[in-house]
């Protein structure tokens, strides 16, 4: 179930008047880390927004999300954790019919690791 954080419109900056964003709604996300083949599977519930109003930012750890939806004066607003240190350059998200699919790549700490002779 999704949280809403219903804001006043007297307090939102913005010049264009109407189209402000009224409502600020967690999303409903499911997240699933497979350890074998070293992925986290993260789903975003993201009804009725468009691909271009999407804003997905990636760390290493976590991942900020930002969905307008302009004709409701809606945003779904997101702030969520990996679980496990990923790499954020090889993170892809796919989104269709209002459901955003998020792929990253655990990051193996010894990847880089040099091996000491004795």
């Amino acid at each position: 179930m999704a949280i809403v954080d219903q804001q006043q419109k007297a307090d939102i900056k913005v010049t264009s008047g109407d189209d402000a964003i009224v409502y600020r709604v967690y999303p409903e996300i499911y997240r699933h880390i497979n350890y074998a083949q070293k992925m986290v599977h993260v789903e975003v519930v993201l009804p009725g927004v468009k691909k271009e109003d999407i804003l997905l930012k990636t760390l290493p750890d976590w991942f900020h999300l930002s969905a307008k939806r302009p004709a409701d004066n809606m945003e779904f607003s997101a702030d969520y954790n990996y679980g496990v240190e990923i790499v954020p350059e090889k993170t892809i998200a796919e989104y269709f019919n209002g459901l955003l699919k998020i792929r990253a790549v655990i990051s193996d700490p010894l990847e880089k690791a040099k091996e000491v002779k004795l």
